[in-house]
This record gives C-alpha cells, structure tokens and sequence, in this order.
C-alpha cells in the first residue's frame, strides 16, 4: 500500500482541522436550524422521520460541537470522527433543512478520512476529486437565464456594483455573465485533469475572494462565508505545492472509490433532468432552483408570523393578500434557504398545516422566467 510522506500526511490533518472549525462555525452561525425550538417547522427527510423534542435535537448539536472542538484541538482519532458523523446523519434524519450543500460536503470529506486514514494518498486524492466536481457542477449549472437574471444582474451588478439598469440591461452586458459560469467548470476540469495546477489553483481563490467580498458587501447568505473560506484553503492546502495531488489510474481499482465517484461524479447529472437534488448535486447559486410563497390570507391568527410577511400586492402570485416568502423566511430565522426540492415544499405544507391551523392559505411554487404560467399550486 502506497503512504504519502510526513508532509503529505501533515496536510490530511490539516484538512481534517480545517473541517472541524468551520463546521462548527457554520452550525453556531445557524444554530436555530439544529434546533426544533423555532417558528420555522421541522421538514421529515422521511415518512419514518420521529418528531423528537427539542431536547434531543439541542443534545444532538451540542455533543456534535464537542466532537468538532475535540478534533480541532487534539490529533484527530477516529472515535471523536465516528461520533461526529453519526450524530450529524442522525440530526439530518430529522430535518431536511439541514441537508446544506456544506454539510453535505463537510460529511463526505469526515467519510473519505474514516476510510482512509491510513492511505493519506487516497484520502487527498478523494478530496481534490470532490473539490474538482463541485467547481465543474456548480458551474454547468450557472448556464441559464435564471443565473444571469437573478445573480449576475441583480446581486453582482446592480445590489454591488450599483450599475446602472439602462447599462445591466444591455444585451452584450447580460450575456458577459455567462464567462462567471465557464470559468468555474473549466477551474473544476483544470483541477482534476492538469498536470500544473499552479494558475488555475490562483484562479479558484480568487473566485472565492471575489464571491466572499460580494456575499459580505451584499450582507447575504453568511452562512457560506466559512464554507468559501474553507474551500480556498483547500484548494491552497492540495495545489498550491511543487507536488500537487493528482487522481491516478489506480484510484479506480478500490470499489468504494467506484462507488463514491458514482456518487458526486455520476449522479449529480440526473439533477439537470429532476432525478436526483440540486444540493447534493453541487447546484449553488444557479438561480434555476425552485422557489416556494405561501399566499396568507387571515395573517393575524399568528401574529408571531408578521416579520416574515410581505405587503400586500407585492407578489404576484398572490394578487391581494399577504404573502410569506419561504426562501426569506429561512434566510431571516435559520440562516440557510430552503431545501430546493418540489418534494420538500409538499412536507412543509404538511407540516405547516400541523403548526399553523385555522389559517387560509395557497402555497404556490414557482421557478425563472417569473412568468404567470410559470407556477403551480402545491397540493
């Protein structure tokens, strides 16, 4: 069996603390989400999912910290690794909000380093193999107008920059967006493939340096701000070497690696057909995802529900009464969005009409180009 050197092995512990800090500071900084203490309701991944007290879900996120703290400040072993696991999987057993795209990433890299703490070659090549794929499907999913429309007009030129509407409105302007999207699959392919990762190594950072000051400038979605802090210091920590990691011919030979590129390189193309979730197919910021309000009608058997409420007429799909955007709504409470999935927005009705009853009201999802037609009422 092939060992990295000492310095190479120094890396995976690195790695491994890097994980450990911002994941936890990505679990304080949306401590209400591990919690079923809130106005926002708990969302079963399944129908087998219990409804547990508060206490339960408070000591699942409590004790998961501690592990995180342990592995931060002590050699990481692989007893506090398994706990932190298996008390994270069970935490998300009880509520798909939790399904982020970092947690899901922050699971996937504790799993590579269960399997292969002793194989420090394959544990860093599993991870550039996850760092390349992310980049690669985040890009390919950035190729649409919901992407140019919703992110490059609005959240970059406009709410950024402050560019005028008479200029984002031009034509060559509005496609110019699409260089974001093809620079970051070909960052992706770069990484996986090249021989010198040195450059394109640069560029990722930058990328995130440039997101960072966008996101922070824009106040929006914190919650990401470690994971893209994360993401470049992995991205250092693999590339930016005169021996940077490579995916050899023989990480195919081990069928769990077979099966993990199946996982995050094969799957993740049915989500571009609505056959497997935007998350766990590194679909972030694309712009394409749907969206879900709920259309209130007697608001003030509620009243706690006011802050998330819009005025009346400001959505369309509402004509004259209140409206609740669930995406909003998740963002101002939890700190994270909606899980993006039509299947999650049918649970959360169900669940809404369990904690909010007595109270009229459509829910209606809706996805780019914010069209009428573009809608459909959930049932």
């Amino acid at each position: 069996m092939h060992y990295y050197s000492k310095k190479n092995y120094s890396k995976e512990k690195i790695l491994i603390k890097i994980t450990a800090f911002f994941w936890i500071t990505s679990k304080i900084m949306s401590c209400k989400l591990w919690l079923s203490d809130r106005l926002f309701p708990i969302i079963p991944p399944f129908e087998f999912s219990p409804n547990l007290p508060n206490t339960i879900h408070f000591t699942l996120f409590v004790i998961s910290i501690i592990g995180l703290v342990s592995i931060l400040i002590f050699n990481p072993r692989k007893e506090f690794v398994w706990i932190v696991l298996i008390l994270e999987i069970a935490s998300c057993f009880l509520d798909q909000m939790r399904w982020q795209p970092w947690e899901y990433q922050y699971l996937l890299l504790f799993v590579f380093f269960l399997f292969y703490k002793k194989n420090t070659n394959q544990f860093l090549e599993l991870i550039s193999l996850l760092i390349g794929v992310t980049y690669i499907y985040s890009g390919l999913h950035k190729f649409n107008g919901g992407f140019l429309y919703s992110v490059w007009e609005k959240m970059i030129l406009k709410d950024f920059f402050h560019i005028e509407k008479s200029c984002v409105l031009k034509l060559w302007v509005h496609y110019a967006g699409l260089f974001l999207p093809l620079i970051e699959t070909l960052i992706g392919f770069c990484l996986l493939l090249k021989k010198d990762k040195l450059l394109v190594s640069y560029f990722a950072i930058g990328m995130h340096l440039l997101l960072l000051t966008i996101l922070i400038g824009n106040n929006h979605n914190s919650v990401v701000w470690p994971w893209n802090i994360a993401m470049l210091l992995y991205v250092w920590i693999l590339f930016i070497d005169r021996n940077p990691v490579h995916i050899k011919m023989n990480f195919f030979k081990n069928y769990f690696n077979i099966a993990l590129f199946i996982l995050i390189g094969i799957l993740p193309i049915l989500s571009f057909f609505s056959l497997w979730d935007n998350y766990l197919s590194f679909n972030l910021y694309s712009g394409n995802v749907k969206q879900l309000t709920i259309c209130v009608r007697n608001k003030n058997k509620y009243p706690e529900l006011e802050p998330y409420m819009s005025s009346k007429n400001s959505n369309p799909y509402c004509k004259d009464v209140r409206a609740i955007n669930i995406n909003s709504w998740a963002l101002k409470e939890l700190n994270v969005p909606i899980y993006p999935e039509e299947k999650t927005f049918q649970k959360l009705k169900k669940e809404w009409k369990t904690s909010y009853k007595n109270i009229e009201n459509t829910f209606i999802c809706y996805w780019y180009p914010y069209k009428k037609d573009n809608y459909k009422e959930i049932q």
